[in-house]
C-alpha cells in the first residue's frame, strides 16, 4: 500500500485519509442502528402503558399503597389540599382523604408492572364557615 520510498509525511496522511475513509463509512450504519433501536423503545413504551388503578375517597377515608419500588411520580391534579400523603416507610405510601380534589400517583410495582393510581376524593359536605374577616362589634360609649 506504501511505497518503500515515500516519506514519513506522505505516510501519514495515506492513514489520516484510510481514517477518515473508514469513519466515513461506519458513520451512516451506526445511526441506522441508533435510529432503529428507538423505534424499537417506541414501540415498547406504546405497548406497556400503565393500568390505571381509580381510588374513590371520602373527606377522612384512608387508603394505602404498598408493594412498589422506586420513587412514586405524584401530580396534583386538582386541589393540593385534597390529600394528606405520608410516606414513613419505603414502598408504603398512606392516602388521607382531606377535601374535594385529585391526584396521580405514578409508579413500579415490585412485579415490574407500571401502574398510575388517580384518587379522587369528595367532601361529604361544603366547607363551613367563610374565610372573610367578620364584623367588629359596635363600640359602646
Amino acid at each position: 500500500m506504501f511505497e518503500r520510498g515515500a516519506s514519513k509525511l506522505d505516510r501519514a496522511r495515506g492513514l489520516i485519509a484510510i481514517t477518515i475513509v473508514t469513519l466515513g463509512l461506519m458513520l451512516p450504519s451506526v445511526q441506522f442502528v441508533r435510529a432503529e433501536q428507538q423505534v424499537q423503545q417506541d414501540d415498547q413504551d406504546q405497548e406497556a402503558a400503565p393500568r390505571v388503578i381509580p381510588v374513590s375517597l371520602n373527606k377522612g377515608e384512608t387508603y394505602v399503597i404498598s408493594g412498589y419500588r422506586g420513587e412514586a411520580k405524584i401530580k396534583v391534579v386538582e386541589n393540593a389540599n385534597a390529600l394528606a400523603v405520608q410516606t414513613n416507610e419505603p414502598g408504603k405510601i398512606v392516602l388521607v382523604g382531606s377535601d374535594n380534589g385529585s391526584w396521580k400517583f405514578d409508579l413500579t410495582l415490585n412485579s415490574g408492572e407500571k401502574v398510575t393510581y388517580v384518587v379522587k376524593v369528595q367532601a361529604a359536605a361544603p366547607p363551613q364557615g367563610s374565610l372573610q374577616p367578620g364584623a367588629a362589634p359596635t363600640v359602646i360609649p
